[in-house]
């Protein structure tokens, strides 16, 4: 083989290599971006105390889950999370665990007789003025 031809023999295979290189990069930063893609979506969870709250958020307060907001007022939910880490099924699981029905899923009853008393939503359905709240858990405290 000749030096000039082995030149332009390497000088393809290199530029071979380079686009290939360039679009594996270009393939698996797509595939980065979608895995990191956020999701909000809002959905219904019975509740009625900061008590209530508390237990809903701590139990989301996981990988995957970006942010949650509990709205008491409206029993309203909103989570962002990343759908490559966590489906909207498992975050409902993970509520219903703790004792929590949601808008898609009923908490176990062995679940929901977990909870605090005050907290029995099904049976006692009210909601605590945020005044309310401190005096209200004050006489009833956490179950251990």
């Amino acid at each position: 083989m000749h030096l000039h031809s082995f030149s332009i023999h390497l000088k393809n295979y290199t530029m071979k290599n380079a686009i290939i290189l360039f679009i594996g990069i270009l393939f698996s930063t797509t595939l980065f971006a979608q895995s990191k893609k956020l999701v909000t979506t809002t959905f219904e969870v019975s509740a009625v105390c900061e008590m209530c709250k508390e237990r809903i958020l701590k139990a989301i307060d996981v990988k995957g889950v970006k942010n949650a907001d509990y709205k008491l007022s409206t029993h309203q939910l909103t989570v962002t999370y990343v759908p490559a880490k966590i489906s909207i099924e498992q975050i409902h699981f993970l509520i219903n665990n703790v004792g929590h029905d949601t808008s898609l899923s009923k908490a176990p009853d062995e679940k929901y007789s977990k909870i605090h008393s005050c907290c029995n939503y099904r049976e006692h359905p009210h909601n605590h003025g945020e005044e309310e709240e401190e005096e209200h858990h004050e006489k009833h405290p956490k179950k251990q």
